[in-house]
């Protein structure tokens, strides 16, 4: 030892604090001290919500691909820099590549830099995953333990990923409904479960809306303070929002400005408000889109008016308050509109729009873990179980046995 004073304890924590997620899982095996600092529930927080861990763009493109016996899925999820140069494409980093994966779904996401992914497996059963892309950690779910009857057919589903701040423990709700095909008078019945990462398990609820509401998937994840909000619109036209409390475990309804029934609608957020974008999209050089905020319950304010002077085209969310990131129709392109300078950025992604898919993202990094208690999971095995996860599920003629095969 030199005899030089070690740094003061608070001047350590604002120079880690400042640091990318790579770096400090690196950083863990410095000292035990330092292993428990950042592993720490307090340091986490803090760390997320750190001025320097800004949101960036996350884009999740689904491409598919026509082989001779075969249409084959491939997911890529890249991630664009803090700041876009407006007119320059910005480099991608790639964060997750699935060059051939079978029944890939969704994404939903992120709460705390956490998402859920989603595939569909065979029988129409579904099956789920949390996965945190900074620190390549992933947990599949257990089978949800929907009782349906087997004459039931799918109808529709949603799924809410949130905190519930009382148990510090991350929930997964899943609504799905239902059509009763064989009654004379078929209508539609709704199901929930709700899923606890602290105890690995899931568990029924009874979910007290009307089953004629149709629930739209947001553009980001719609969770703020406990609370997860999914836009609902039902046969009377009228929109409303229907929300569920990660704390105690209940649904509610709030009441919307009044949207014209012609305009399309949904859920983002901004900033740290929960937002809604209606408009009318897809026309050329004339949609025009509202940014309502949310205030208070049941109060909502008009922030932003916007024509994007562009060709025809679909709305995938909102980034940097403002800024606005659409797929152009005709280029399936993705651009970033200024309605500020009303300028447009290609942001580098060719989309495959007919039988494939695209999510974007507000995205900042984070530390949370998925696994709890005494499951450990190295980095390599992560990468090994997310594409586990994705198998390609190969079915003989009499539909009976399963290969399972990583590709």
């Amino acid at each position: 030892m030199d005899g030089r004073r070690p740094l003061p304890e608070d001047l350590v924590v604002d120079i880690l604090l400042r640091l990318p997620v790579e770096s400090l899982l690196r950083f863990k095996c410095v000292c035990k001290h330092w292993y428990a600092l950042i592993k720490s529930p307090s340091f986490i927080e803090k760390h997320f919500h750190h001025k320097n861990n800004c949101a960036r763009l996350l884009v999740c493109n689904l491409k598919v691909a026509r082989e001779v016996d075969a249409i084959v899925r491939s997911v890529v999820f890249s991630l664009l820099p803090e700041e876009i140069v407006p007119g320059v494409t910005p480099e991608q980093k790639t964060l997750l590549q699935l060059p051939r994966v079978a029944d890939f779904t969704c994404v939903a996401g992120p709460v705390d830099g956490l998402f859920l992914v989603q595939k569909k497996f065979y029988g129409d059963d579904v099956c789920l995953g949390l996965w945190n892309p900074a620190t390549r950690e992933f947990r599949p779910l257990p089978p949800a333990p929907f009782e349906i009857e087997y004459f039931f057919s799918d109808h529709d589903h949603q799924f809410g990923l949130g905190f519930d701040l009382l148990t510090q423990d991350y929930k997964v709700v899943w609504i799905r409904v239902f059509w009763d095909e064989p009654g004379q008078g078929v209508y539609p019945r709704v199901y929930a479960c709700v899923y606890s990462s602290c105890n690995n398990s899931w568990k029924h609820l009874t979910p007290e809306f009307p089953s004629s509401s149709t629930l739209s998937a947001p553009l980001d994840a719609t969770y703020l303070n406990g609370v997860y909000y999914w836009l609902s619109r039902g046969l009377d036209e009228i929109y409303t929002i229907r929300s569920f409390d990660m704390g105690s475990e209940q649904f509610r309804e709030m009441q919307v400005p009044d949207i014209p029934s012609e305009h399309w609608g949904t859920l983002t957020l901004r900033g740290n408000s929960l937002a809604l974008l209606t408009g009318d999209p897809g026309k050329p050089m004339t949609s025009i889109y509202d940014v309502w905020v949310l205030k208070q319950e049941g109060i909502w304010s008009k922030v932003l008016t916007v024509q994007p002077h562009i060709d025809a085209h679909w709305p995938r969310n909102i980034w940097d308050n403002d800024k606005m990131v659409f797929e152009i129709t005709e280029t399936s392109q993705l651009v970033l509109y200024d309605p500020t300078t009303r300028q447009v950025t290609d942001l580098g992604f060719q989309l495959d729009l007919n039988i494939a898919g695209c999510w974007v993202f507000n995205y900042k990094e984070s530390l949370a873990p998925i696994k709890r208690g005494n499951e450990t999971q190295g980095e390599d095995n992560a990468v090994e179980q997310i594409e586990h996860f994705f198998y390609t599920i190969a079915m003989d003629e009499d539909l009976k046995d399963l290969e399972y095969k990583i590709l």
